[in-house]
């Protein structure tokens, strides 16, 4: 008897839905950019046009100008990012879908998306080919990340305008302090500022980014940590997930996400053959970057009303850590829609205290927002 043709068992090419995926990026670029266009009326309020009698915000051409400076980045860093898994799946051969864009609710301070996906339709039996595909993705995401954070932290405007309560506010990552003293050469809290757009798509960026390396079950830094470590990585399993426990009780989105890794993941990793094959010098130095990569993308308090956030008080230069936290204005008469018990000279910025903002090298400049 002959031998069975190989080729009567190869994969056939899948026809793609491209009308699918074609449909989710056309939803998702509408959502987050509606998502924009309030970012922008908040941050320059000249596009803002509100209507007295319903209190809603008229969509003017310029506004929906201005917000695709926040949706176009943040699609170009998810891009990135599931650009990285599937073309290091088409090297090494593996059969996968183009992206799946998931379009979600469009209004702050939500970022009008729940990320974006592919679907890896061929076991993975090969370590090294699971470690490229699982850090391509994290790497390229962060690197298209940086120029838009920058871009954001130039572009930043003062704000001396009063706190209002009830005000949304996010936590910075290291990453973002750090390009914070590269192009500003001061950190500066954002209850001072308000930010730019392409800031937001960064900060998105990078938050996704943390999530996928969360080193657990099916994500991406569970990928990693199972390249990395073979069957070792058992001993990692319930310590991620008593760490994202313990996170939780300072912000509750950490348990949403224990119970994704544990219920929609979990915590098993499907073996490759080489498991106890160590990696090679290179990838484990690869590897090590992508740690690092994690570490300056996460912030342990993401997301805080700011309600529960101490009193106020003005940004210290010198030894002190500068909480980092964004105002986010749903109008430009959010900032006066609540008066200040203590009144207005108890929030007032000294001219000292707003050269030391600014900064010799600082970009940012105090008066009316930008043209």
């Amino acid at each position: 008897m002959a031998p069975p043709d190989p080729g009567e068992f190869a994969v056939r090419p899948r026809r793609e839905r491209w009308w699918l995926h074609v449909l989710l990026l056309l939803a998702t670029f509408g959502t987050t950019t509606f998502v924009g266009i309030q970012l922008a009326a908040g941050f320059d309020p000249r596009l803002a046009l509100v209507d007295p009698r319903s209190g809603l915000l008229g969509i003017t051409p310029t506004l929906v100008l201005a917000g695709l400076g926040y949706s176009v980045p943040l699609l170009l860093i998810l891009l990135a990012h599931e650009l990285g898994h599937y073309l290091a799946c088409r090297h090494y051969r593996l059969d996968a879908s183009p992206p799946f864009f998931l379009p979600f609710i469009p209004f702050v301070p939500l970022p009008g998306t729940f990320g974006a996906f592919i679907r890896v339709r061929a076991p993975i039996r090969d370590k090294k080919a699971l470690f490229d595909m699982a850090v391509a993705g994290p790497i390229a995401g962060f690197v298209v990340a940086l120029p838009f954070a920058a871009y954001g932290i130039v572009h930043t405007r003062l704000n001396f305008e009063p706190l209002s309560d009830g005000t949304i506010f996010f936590g910075y990552p290291l990453v973002i302090r750090l390009l914070q003293l590269a192009f500003a050469g001061h950190t500066f809290s954002s209850a001072h500022v308000v930010e730019h757009p392409a800031f937001m798509a960064a900060w998105w960026g990078f938050f996704v980014t943390a999530l996928n390396l969360i080193p657990a079950g099916q994500l991406d830094g569970g990928h990693t940590l199972y390249a990395v470590f073979g069957r070792r990585h058992r001993l990692f399993r319930w310590p991620v997930l008593a760490a994202l426990v313990g996170l939780g009780f300072f912000y509750t989105g950490w348990w949403v996400w224990a119970g994704i890794v544990l219920v929609l993941t979990g915590l098993r990793h499907p073996t490759v053959l080489d498991e106890d094959t160590p990696l090679d010098p290179f990838r484990k130095k690869v590897a090590a970057g992508v740690l690092l990569i994690a570490v300056l993308s996460f912030v342990p308090v993401p997301i805080r009303d700011s309600g529960d956030l101490p009193s106020f008080r003005p940004p210290r230069e010198g030894g002190g850590t500068v909480v980092h936290q964004l105002d986010l204005h749903r109008g430009p008469e959010a900032p006066r829609r609540h008066r200040d018990p203590g009144g207005p000279k108890d929030r007032e910025v000294a001219p000292e205290e707003r050269s030391r903002l600014v900064g010799a090298r600082g970009p940012l400049e105090a008066g009316p927002p930008p043209a």
